[in-house]
């Protein structure tokens, strides 16, 4: 399957952790496991956040990370999405700040304007100015994503 996404990765440290798995578009996958187990460590590698010792990634044909040909495309090129479990939010900045601070791929002028939109998209407009602690979850997870 050349369409979807395919990893395999392996790494001794700071754990062992092997991976192999294939997943078609479209595809619903679970990753569950113990706490420690390579959970994260394998999504941070999907995303381009984390690089294993050794491995390959690749979606749609395209080749993320291949680490014998030194190949490592960066994160924010990826068309992958990551919310950690504890949202990663700056807890001094604003619900607008936090989301404008995530868009530097913008040219400056346009990462607040874009910040409103996307606010308003996941219907958190109104709270924009309301910091992750006056949030609820389910507000925070909306500005993390």
């Amino acid at each position: 399957m050349s369409d979807g996404l395919r990893v395999r990765i392996a790494q001794t440290r700071p754990f062992p952790l092997e991976v192999e798995m294939t997943v078609a578009p479209g595809e619903l996958v679970a990753v569950v496991g113990p706490s420690g187990g390579g959970k994260t460590t394998l999504l941070r590698a999907i995303a381009g956040l984390g690089r294993p010792a050794r491995g390959v990634i690749s979606n749609g044909g395209e080749t993320w990370l291949d680490s014998g040909a030194g190949v490592a495309v960066a994160a924010q090129k990826r068309s992958v999405g990551l919310v950690f479990q504890t949202y990663a939010l700056f807890p001094h900045m604003s619900a607008l700040a936090n989301v404008t601070a995530a868009l530097g791929h913008l040219p400056r002028a346009a990462r607040k304007v874009r910040a409103w939109a996307l606010l308003a998209q996941v219907h958190l407009d109104g709270l924009e100015h309301r910091k992750p602690a006056a949030l609820s979850g389910g507000q925070q997870q909306r500005v993390a994503l």
